[in-house]
C-alpha cells in the first residue's frame, strides 16, 4: 500500500526537482569562461570601434595595468600607459581601419583564461588603394579588480 502510493508520488516529485534543478540554474551567476566570452566580446567592439574612428587611447582600457602587447617581431612593449601611447602613434601612423576578429577558442587553467583566434585588418592607403593584413592572435586573460582584462596578447600588431 505504501509502495503504491510512493509510486504514483515518484513522477510528481522528479518534475518538483527537474523544476527546481532548471531554475537554479537559470540563478546561478555566469561562470568564469562565461566572464571571460563577455569579456572578450566587450574588448572585441572597444577595439573595433576605436580603430575605426582612429582612437588609439581607447585601446589601453581592454589592457591589465601591467597588461603586455608582443608583437609577432619579438617587441614587447609593457603597462597600460605604453601599450595607450603605443596606441595612439600608430594611429596617427598607420589611420583607423576596419578589424575583423574571430574567436577559435576560449579556455580557462586555473584562474588564466587562454583566448586564440584570427583578425583580419583593412585600411585604404593614402594613394587609395586597399591594404590588408591577416594573422593570429592569442590572448591571456587575468582578473584584475574583479573585471577580466588582456595580461597578455600575442600576434596582434
Amino acid at each position: 500500500m505504501v509502495f503504491d502510493k510512493l509510486r504514483h508520488m515518484c513522477p510528481r516529485i522528479l518534475s518538483a526537482n527537474l523544476l527546481l534543478i532548471a531554475w537554479l540554474a537559470t540563478t546561478v551567476s555566469a561562470g568564469p569562461i562565461e566572464e571571460i566570452r563577455n569579456a572578450s566580446d566587450t574588448a572585441k567592439a572597444i577595439v573595433q570601434r576605436a580603430i575605426a574612428e582612429e582612437d588609439g587611447a581607447a585601446l589601453a582600457i581592454v589592457f591589465a595595468e601591467n597588461g603586455a602587447v608582443i608583437a609577432p617581431t619579438g617587441e614587447v612593449l609593457k603597462g597600460r600607459l605604453t601599450l595607450k601611447a603605443s596606441a595612439m602613434l600608430l594611429m596617427m601612423t598607420l589611420g583607423g581601419g576596419d578589424l575583423k576578429i574571430t574567436r577559435h577558442n576560449l579556455n580557462l587553467i586555473d584562474s588564466t583564461g587562454y583566448e586564440t583566434g584570427a583578425f583580419t585588418f583593412r585600411r585604404t592607403g593614402s594613394d587609395k588603394s586597399e591594404k590588408a593584413w591577416v594573422g593570429r592572435y592569442t590572448v591571456i586573460w587575468e582578473k584584475e579588480a574583479g573585471q577580466w582584462k588582456i595580461a597578455r596578447a600575442i600576434g596582434i600588431l
